[in-house]
């Protein structure tokens, strides 16, 4: 089965590319404005839904989601745990809605954000600037915050700094063995 798609061309990898950065940052601030535990999961499926339709890569790319998001909790389990963050200023555990952000960014991995997997040293300043960006916005629109408003945003981007690389690194070396896979059968 081929999961990469080859058939399609440049302007149409393009499109999707396009299509992919859109509904992230539609998904992202739909989960981030309602900050439901009802409505974040019902707009994950609706993403994934819209996302495996139109660009997805079947059973492969699903596992590297649900990767991410296991990953993705143990990140924010940490976080709160070590008190980085809080909700309304007590100490807490990550909301539901957090979590639904993990498996939004995943599906950006192997789509929009794939150009930068080969350059990962830009990867990483995207990754610290954005990461950083994403949570500071955030902290802005929803009931989260920083315990450090001086200290958190540097946490956030030293992480993101690794973290983001790694995930474009892990998500390259996945599509490769997708490619392998397609190429030997």
């Amino acid at each position: 089965m081929n999961y990469v798609m080859s058939w399609r061309g440049p302007q149409t990898d393009m499109l999707y590319t396009l299509m992919n950065g859109l509904l992230f940052n539609i998904s992202w601030f739909a989960i981030i404005y309602t900050q439901s535990t009802t409505l974040a999961p019902l707009l994950v499926s609706l993403h994934l839904l819209a996302h495996f339709s139109l660009m997805g890569r079947g059973l492969p790319e699903g596992a590297f989601i649900i990767g991410v998001t296991m990953l993705g909790i143990l990140v924010d389990q940490t976080l709160f745990y070590l008190g980085v963050f809080t909700v309304n200023g007590q100490a807490a555990l990550p909301p539901l809605w957090i979590t639904c952000l993990w498996p939004v960014l995943a599906t950006t991995c192997m789509h929009a954000f794939r150009g930068l997997s080969s350059h990962l040293w830009l990867a990483a300043l995207f990754g610290g600037i954005g990461g950083a960006g994403s949570y500071l916005a955030g902290t802005g629109l929803t009931d989260v915050q920083f315990a450090s408003t001086a200290w958190g945003p540097w946490i956030m981007a030293a992480i993101w700094m690794i973290l983001f690389p790694a995930l474009l690194f892990v998500a390259r070396m996945w599509i490769n063995g997708m490619e392998a896979a397609d190429a030997s059968s």
